[in-house]
């Protein structure tokens, strides 16, 4: 390619093979200095914590517009008819609430075993 055939282009080949970068500093052969590393703070810290939760709305947000179909839902003699999605959501919703509840409750009882062995290890010990 020439630079006649550039002409109308606005391109201009020889001023493009002039342009080269520019010569190392010198003492470019000593090693660098470290780079301090970015103080980390409460803005990036809550990007770290918004991003998943915005990830998961996605997620969530396209599984609610995919499964819109209507189904017939019965429960406790309640009966009636939803869109799948907000059926599965709601029973996945209530199964992780029974998982905390018996996770909370199994903690509560640890805790107790635990301050009832401190204190019998402390009267052991006196």
């Amino acid at each position: 390619m020439t630079s006649e055939s550039n002409e109308g282009n606005g391109f201009d080949a020889e001023a493009s093979t002039d342009a080269v970068l520019p010569p190392p500093p010198d003492g470019a052969t000593a090693p660098l200095e470290p780079i301090e590393p970015i103080a980390k703070t409460r803005a990036s810290r809550a990007w770290v914590r918004v991003l998943p939760a915005l990830i998961v709305l996605v997620v969530l947000l396209i599984f609610v517009f995919q499964n819109d179909q209507s189904v017939r839902i019965s429960f406790l003699g309640w009966s009636g008819r939803l869109p799948l999605s907000v059926a599965l959501l709601a029973s996945t919703a209530l199964g992780v609430l029974i998982l905390l509840i018996l996770g909370s409750v199994r903690m509560i009882q640890l805790r107790r075993e635990v301050r009832r062995n401190r204190k019998r290890s402390r009267e052991h010990h006196q």
